[in-house]
């Protein structure tokens, strides 16, 4: 074992494929059964440590996941490692080319399958590998200049569409950490960046981890198989690859793009990060929903649906609007503090512009920002969007994809006055060390 107090920080990273069933595996993009595999969907994990702390960072080719799994899965992390469960972050690439996972739409029906079985122990033995082959390291970051997406909410002046929208924000960059030996090789590269994996989406019914899973295949490519490469969606629930819907081999294209870009990075890498200890900082908010329709108004709306899960939802709804209590949802925040460097861990489908808002405010030079982090139950988007009502659009529209959601009701609008506040107070915390 690394005698930790001879060494800065101490880094080890380990992978395995997590691919479901080649067919049979009901796929969120085409909305059908899968009949086959392009490509693996792959888990690795990424542990760093000082002489203090041990923090574990995991990434998924993945959907998403309810609190519910989340847990269960950061639980086989933690008992396999000893790495504390409140110093552990999964974040989910989002790929609609993988089974449903997240409480969204027919999810009920797809629960319990072979692969929410085999999960938990593929993330126990990964994340204790890596715990057991520590080593000194040094990190090196850059943010570099690339688009994969599109800012995909266009307004009309009245209403949102989905549809390209050139002046609606986007994230045109990848920010890469270099995980590096002291002699120079990288034991691993995490990089992130912000648009749906919805390149392939519905155009083809192979499993696949579409344009990110192309990314780590160049980067294979162009700098060898030894190092661990591990993609990490930002705040991209208002961003789509491009081009939409366009198969496999255009999200080759995006991919090949994106693994470029943190080619071009990792050789224009700055100085090494100075490193005095990690930091370890987590908050969950209560953010507040919508009210819900009149208790008549779903009972009349439940009366006219004939589809069974539209019922189900609609009866869900019902309860809420009987209940006392005003509805709710929680975004559980977790940051690492690594010398200058901060990575933020946001659950759920955060809008790029909470990525913005952090680069105004964060007291780090750098700063990466994971939306898609140890809990996918909701959009969220910002108060001009909700204020829009029945016109913001599938992600924030009352009876669009929050009704889909289990929440089945939208944020409030001063939820993202309630967020900024939230993400101002843990930045500050972990910078105060």
């Amino acid at each position: 074992m690394i005698q930790l107090a001879r060494y800065g920080l101490i880094a080890g990273a380990a992978k395995t494929v997590i691919t479901p069933d080649a067919e049979g595996t009901f796929l969120i993009g085409p909305m059908q059964s899968s009949t086959g595999v392009n490509d693996a969907l792959w888990a690795r994990a990424l542990v760093l440590s000082d002489s203090r702390n041990r923090i574990a960072i995991l990434t998924l080719d993945y959907l998403g996941f309810d609190f519910a799994y989340n847990d269960i899965l950061i639980q086989a992390a933690s008992e396999s490692s000893g790495i504390p469960s409140g110093n552990i972050m999964i974040n989910c690439s989002h790929t609609h080319s993988a089974p449903i996972t997240i409480p969204w739409g027919p999810w009920d029906r797809e629960k319990d399958k072979p692969f929410h079985s085999f999960l938990p122990e593929k993330i126990a033995e990964i994340t204790k590998q890596a715990s057991l082959c520590l080593e000194p390291v040094r990190l090196r970051y850059r943010r570099e200049s690339t688009q994969v997406g599109f800012n995909r909410r266009f307004f009309d002046g009245q209403s949102i569409s989905m549809a390209p929208n050139p002046n609606g924000a986007i994230l045109p960059w990848v920010d890469v950490l270099s995980i590096e030996r002291m002699e120079g090789k990288p034991v691993a590269v995490l990089f992130s960046h912000a648009a749906h994996p919805v390149i392939v989406h519905g155009a083809s019914t192979l499993i696949s981890a579409d344009y990110p899973g192309f990314a780590v295949e160049t980067l294979m490519r162009e700098h060898g198989k030894e190092t661990v490469y591990m993609f990490a969606q930002g705040c991209s629930a208002n961003i789509n690859g491009f081009p939409l819907r366009s198969g496999i081999d255009a999200a080759s294209g995006a991919g090949r793009d994106l693994g470029l870009a943190v080619c071009r990075a990792l050789k224009a890498m700055g100085e090494e990060i100075p490193i005095e200890n990690i930091q370890v900082e987590s908050v969950e908010l209560k953010l507040p929903l919508q009210e819900p329709p009149s208790v008549e108004r779903c009972q009349e709306m439940l009366e006219q649906e004939k589809d069974a899960e539209r019922q189900r939802a609609f009866s869900e709804l019902l309860t809420t609007s009987q209940s006392v209590q005003p509805p709710s949802v929680l975004l559980p925040i977790r940051a690492f503090g690594i010398g200058n460097l901060c990575i933020l861990g946001l659950a759920h489908e955060m809008f790029a512009e909470y990525h913005h808002y952090i680069n105004e405010v964060s007291p780090f030079l750098y700063n990466m920002v994971l939306a898609y982090t140890n809990g996918v139950e909701c959009y969220v988007g910002t108060k001009k969007d909700y204020d829009l009502g029945g016109h913001g659009g599938y992600e924030t529209a009352p009876m669009g994809a929050a009704f889909l959601y289990q929440p089945r009701l939208p944020l409030a609008p001063q939820s993202e006055e309630l967020i900024q506040n939230g993400l101002k107070r843990i930045l500050d915390q972990l910078a105060a060390g």
